[in-house]
């Protein structure tokens, strides 16, 4: 019996480290996945082009429902808009949402996560952001637990151990769930804009 637990032990400490190395290999992760703006400030973007026989209103009145429905309850705690100008096509979000790093019977290692996530139409394409991100970790602990932001610890200078090869343990498990959001947020809007939801 012991045996067996050993080895039970053994191959999930194999696996969680083969899933650590590979999102510190995974150029997804990688140096340079977390941009920022002229101002220092984690800013991550994506242009989406408006198909053909759609027009820039059409695309805002899209996307402006969809994220309506994306950041309002189950899937946020709380999603608002900041800013509305439908003449200039353009909107900005609020939103405060739960990410999940590991949940089991007995352990929940969550954060909840702000940002705005907005969207501009120019021209023939649709201009997403998703900026100002902060996270609020262990609020139940005693003392409230930490708040901090994505420029203290996501960057690559924050993210990564002093040579640069790999996570450190407290911030990598950050950098991966939010990158894992932005690429969730930005597929789910262009598939909106695209028919294909």
């Amino acid at each position: 019996m012991k045996k067996a637990l050993l080895t039970i032990a053994a191959l999930l400490v194999t696996v969680f480290s083969f899933a650590k190395i590979a999102d510190e290999q995974n150029p997804k992760y990688g140096k340079g996945a977390v941009t920022t703006d002229e101002n220092g400030n984690v800013c991550f973007m994506e242009t989406i082009q408006i198909p053909e026989g759609m027009t820039p209103d059409q695309c805002y009145s899209i996307l402006l429902n969809w994220a309506k429905g994306r950041f309002a309850i189950p899937y946020a705690h709380d999603g608002r808009i900041l800013n509305e100008d439908a003449q200039a096509r353009r909107f900005i979000f609020h939103v405060e949402q739960t990410i999940v790093f590991k949940r089991t019977a007995l352990v929940a290692d969550e954060s909840k996560i702000s940002y705005n996530f907005s969207v501009a139409i120019k021209g023939g394409s649709a201009v997403l952001k998703m900026t100002d991100i902060n996270y609020r970790y262990e609020e139940g602990r005693e003392g409230g637990g930490q708040r901090f932001s994505a420029e203290e610890w996501i960057t690559d200078k924050e993210a990564y151990n002093r040579s640069g090869t790999k996570f450190l343990k407290s911030t990598g498990k950050f950098r991966v769930k939010t990158i894992d959001l932005k690429e969730q947020l930005f597929q789910k809007a262009t598939d909106a804009v695209n028919g294909d939801i």
